[in-house]
């Protein structure tokens, strides 16, 4: 007898395969989207990027596969964060970076973690980035990201190679530049310090090609954030925490970051706090010169005025702006003053309001210790600009011969401050001398027509006018020489020109010689500007004083520590105060003084 068998209708087949795959899904899951989407196919980076330095695919919307390499996502921070593509490294990527910025405010990302992104590709002011972005999936941990081993210099090519990639920045990398650190939490870094190309090329083909040198070798440490006025990168504050200054000449260990650009310049964001090492440590002050000689040195003091003489008359055209900020620039200058120990100084940058008992150079002299006075020309006012250059004597060491001459023609009656001219007895040995003092006009273009506009070579504007005052002064002080019977000259000041440049020169020419030749080494330092060192002060020496200088030298009190340590309160940060002392010299101007110490030969009697 057969078995009957039962035949399954359509609706139980229908059932018994909905039920195998209910059972399917249970047990073994399909993929879900995110995961299928990260197997989406994508444009490579190295393709965004392209490589000319701006990207092919400007206005595309582009899907990107990438490794977060770093976060700057928070609050004020860039408002970002940094992609680079897996398994590319710079020796695979051609001509073309593997790092891209992901312009993304708020979007939650962690370092390490692998996101498939649509957004729109374009520059933003010379960095490549997308924008309007889209999170497709997060697609768990990727590959780390190793760092590219570099070095300065780095040429603009090879920096658009690497730009938006993680980097490990080897030493050398010396501070260079301070002035971005209280403003945007930023320290300029090079291979070693660099100096104005003028200050060691003539003007012209060279000094532009230094020029371009030290663009290559230049690179700024950044904070990671946009924020203007910032507190001081963690870094740096430890070093002031530690009872020091981070100065220019101090070196940094490497330092891992990404290679951004923004605002117009090359920079790194660190990882990793950079490590310091002083090596540039602030100096102790000068010891006094013997008996038979005499210091005499150059100051600019950036801007001292005190207002109506009796604690009013704030703010004021050019300086201080409250009495308390008087205060503290007083103090640090005295305090500079007495560390130089000099016997006469050339002060620049004082008020022009005479030589009355409230005048800026009497309550200056006041603040000195021991029995100072001023030179005092037979005019009440030098010029009819509001600053003006003096001299600082110490009554009981030098005497001066008659008044002081002034010059007020020429070059002079306009824009170029009148010198000054003291000639002196030194008490000790009879000996006599000359001290000029000069503040040439600035390189600032306001009003440069014609010739004296900046030429492309290095000088800045007004060159012709600060030689003409170079050619005038030598001159008047031949003049000034023969009718006194007596050559012994030092020229001093700010001469607003680098060593190489057309005025210093012409006072070379004219037989006056830099006291710095043979006895430090070249090039000199007393003024940074851009991150670029040079001197814009000197002392120069004529007739028989060329030979009687025995030491000369730059105290470096000022141009190497940061500008936000200045008498202004507001340019403090989180500063310590233990760094910034009212009646500490650091960062008591903007320029360096420089000094000389000149034999004058045996004491009187002897």
């Amino acid at each position: 007898m057969k078995k009957n068998r039962k035949r399954l209708g359509v609706p139980a087949v229908i059932g018994a395969v909905a039920g195998f795959y209910l059972l399917s899904f249970l047990f073994w899951p399909l993929p879900d989207a995110a995961e299928s989407g990260c197997r989406a196919t994508t444009t490579p980076i190295t393709d965004v990027q392209g490589r000319t330095g701006v990207t092919p695919m400007d206005g595309e919307r582009v899907l990107i596969r990438g490794v977060v390499s770093g976060d700057f996502t928070g609050e004020e921070e860039l408002g970002g964060f940094f992609v680079q593509q897996e398994g590319v490294g710079a020796s695979d990527s051609g001509e073309a970076s593997s790092g891209l910025f992901v312009y993304a405010p708020g979007m939650e990302v962690s370092p390490g973690e692998r996101l498939l992104l649509d957004g729109e590709a374009g520059e933003y002011y010379g960095m490549t980035q997308i924008s309007d972005v889209r999170l497709r999936a997060r697609c768990g941990r990727g590959e780390e990201v190793a760092p590219v081993t570099v070095k300065l210099p780095l040429t603009e090519r090879e920096r658009h190679r690497l730009q938006g990639m993680k980097l490990r920045l080897e030493p050398p990398l010396a501070v260079t530049g301070l002035y971005e650190l209280g403003r945007y939490g930023v320290v300029a870094v090079a291979d070693e310090r660099l100096y104005t190309p003028t200050q060691v090329h003539r003007p012209g083909t060279k000094a532009r090609q230094q020029a371009a040198e030290n663009q290559q070798r230049l690179l700024r440490i950044d904070d990671g954030s946009k924020r203007r006025d910032p507190a001081l990168p963690g870094w740096v504050s430890d070093v002031f925490g530690a009872g020091q200054s981070l100065r220019v000449g101090d070196q940094l260990a490497a330092v891992e970051g990404i290679l951004d650009y923004r605002y117009e310049h090359w920079r790194l964001q660190p990882l990793e706090p950079p490590s310091v090492r002083t090596a540039n440590a602030r100096p102790e002050p000068l010891v006094r010169p013997p008996e038979n000689r005499i210091r005499v040195a150059s100051f600019n003091l950036q801007n001292y005025f005190n207002g109506d003489g009796h604690g009013g008359g704030f703010p004021t055209e050019r300086g201080a702006s409250e009495p308390e900020a008087f205060e503290r620039q007083h103090l640090r200058l005295v305090n500079a003053i007495a560390a130089l120990a000099a016997d006469v100084i050339g002060v620049i940058e004082v008020e022009n309001d005479g030589y009355g008992r409230d005048s800026a150079l009497a309550e200056l002299t006041g603040g000195l210790e021991g029995d100072w006075d001023y030179a005092r020309p037979e005019r009440q006012r030098l010029g009819s600009d509001a600053i003006a250059v003096g001299m600082l004597y110490r009554a009981e060491r030098v005497q001066p011969l008659g008044q002081a001459h002034t010059l007020l023609n020429g070059p002079f009656a306009h824009y170029n401050r009148p010198p000054l001219a003291q000639r002196f007895r030194h008490l000790g040995t009879g000996a006599t001398f000359w001290v000029v003092v000069n503040h040439f006009k600035s390189k600032r273009c306001g009003g440069a027509v014609d010739a004296n506009r900046a030429q492309d070579d290095g000088q800045g504007c007004w060159n012709p006018l600060r030689v003409k005052a170079a050619n005038r002064l030598v001159e008047w002080v031949e003049v000034l020489a023969a009718d006194h019977g007596d050559d012994r000259v030092l020229l001093l000041g700010d001469f607003n020109a680098y060593a190489r440049e057309d005025p210093m020169v012409h006072l070379r020419e004219a037989g006056f010689r830099n006291v710095l030749s043979g006895h430090r080494p070249l090039p000199a330092s007393g003024y940074i500007y851009r991150a670029e060192s040079g001197t814009l002060d000197y002392i120069l020496a004529t007739g028989a004083l060329k030979d009687s200088i025995q030491r000369a030298g730059v105290f470096p009190i000022n141009a190497d520590e940061p500008p936000l340590l200045y008498y202004d309160r507001e340019n403090r940060h989180d500063v310590p105060t233990s760094i910034i002392q009212d009646g500490d010299p650091w960062r008591s101007s903007d320029h360096d003084p420089t000094w000389v110490d000149i034999d004058l030969g045996a004491p009187d009697g002897n």
